[in-house]
């Protein structure tokens, strides 16, 4: 039995966590042996125990931070960054290694899930096995990361440990390509096919449902949405509703610009809910905001359900939607507002929308399909059948 020792420093349940979780399911089945490393507790550990993967708790140490310079002289912030960087790496390194001695395991593969956990380009050297990276972000775009010790040095490290760097869109391969040439391989997220009733069974209900879900930060767009929303009510539509689902940093400045504009009557904060759980059955409309998504599993969630999607023509999203055949796409907050009210206004042409979208998007972008070339490209580089 070959044993897969897999990095992630994410213990939430995010959609680069859930899509990992469904490889390591389906590697585990094919009969590998799957160790997992975390940083901490967190949602993932109750899925890890119903999927019966052995995983541990080490020090991970990170390539990039989301914070702020420390120090304005930007001679002493590099300085600290890759001092930093280097205190940590030993010591995440030196945790690894001294589990793996205990527990009596020699990895055949190392799988590192997003640009972010570290300790995998030694691993691979050490052990002298393969290392395939999962790269699930865009990184500048997406999540502003400031890597401790540049970004180009680290890449350039990172290529000389990697066999593989697998990019969830075309978008992510072709930022990723000039660093790591031809390793980088397209291989498209999927998505289980959560069923649900038909949308169509909803839609003789007074208001206008429109939904949004995601992370409530700056990258996510969420306040241009509000914007929109806040023009339609201008225009006279106070029968429409937006549900927001979600967490995060941003959500006290939401709440607040809700409040004081009076908007409380259509938009409401219904907080964290896991995936399967939302009722995107009850919506008309849903709007990927984000103008820089690496991939979009929110978008294929949406089409999946039936509904209609508007989404920011930014990252990944044009990969997902075909603008006005399968979803619409927009450039600004004024063509969300247009496109929504097109679309509260025109219900037989969003309900085409929908199904077109839901052929398109459980054709494209299945669990299976995504599943069957993720287990095809580690059974190659083991040779394992």
């Amino acid at each position: 039995m070959k044993t897969i020792l897999t990095l992630c420093c994410h213990v939430d349940l995010c959609g680069a966590v859930q899509s990992m979780l469904s490889v390591l399911k389906s590697l585990k089945i094919k009969g590998y042996h799957i160790i997992l490393l975390i940083p901490q507790k967190g949602k993932i550990v109750q899925r890890l125990d119903e999927m019966g993967i052995e995983y541990h708790i080490v020090p991970i140490n990170y390539s990039a931070t989301m914070n702020p310079p420390r120090f304005k002289n930007s001679l002493i912030n590099s300085i600290y960054n890759r001092l930093y960087f280097i205190k940590h790496e030993i010591h995440s390194d030196f945790k690894i290694i001294k589990l793996l001695h205990k527990l009596k395991e020699k990895p055949d593969l190392i799988y590192t899930n997003t640009i972010i956990p570290t300790s995998g380009i030694l691993l691979s050297k050490l052990y002298k096995k393969p290392h395939i990276i999962h790269i699930r972000e865009l990184s500048d775009e997406d999540f502003h990361f400031n890597f401790y010790i540049g970004k180009n040095l680290y890449l350039k490290i990172l290529n000389n440990s990697i066999n593989c760097a697998i990019c969830i869109s075309q978008a992510v391969k072709d930022k990723f390509t000039p660093y790591f040439g031809n390793k980088t391989k397209l291989i498209y997220n999927g998505v289980p096919n959560n069923e649900q009733s038909t949308i169509q069974q909803e839609k003789e209900q007074q208001n206008v449902k429109i939904l949004f879900v995601g992370r409530l930060s700056q990258e996510k767009g969420v306040l241009d949405l509000i914007y929109a929303i806040e023009n339609l009510k201008k225009l006279g539509y106070t029968h429409i509703r937006l549900d927001i689902w979600g967490e995060g940093v941003e959500k006290e400045i939401i709440l607040n610009y809700i409040n004081e504009h009076n908007l409380n009557h259509i938009i409401s904060l219904k907080g964290y809910c896991p995936a399967n759980k939302i009722p995107r059955h009850k919506y008309d409309i849903a709007v990927m905001s984000s103008p820089h998504e690496a991939f979009g599993r929110v978008t294929v969630e949406y089409m999946m359900a039936g509904i209609p999607v508007i989404g920011r023509n930014g990252g990944a999203t044009p990969e997902i939607i075909i603008d006005n055949e399968t979803g619409l796409l927009y450039n600004s907050v004024q063509e969300l507002s247009d496109k929504l009210k097109y679309l509260i206004d025109n219900k037989e042409y969003r309900l085409k929308i929908g199904e077109k979208g839901k052929n398109q998007a459980t054709a494209r972008f299945s669990e299976e399909r995504y599943i069957n070339e993720v287990t095809e490209l580690f059974n190659s580089i083991l040779n394992y059948k």
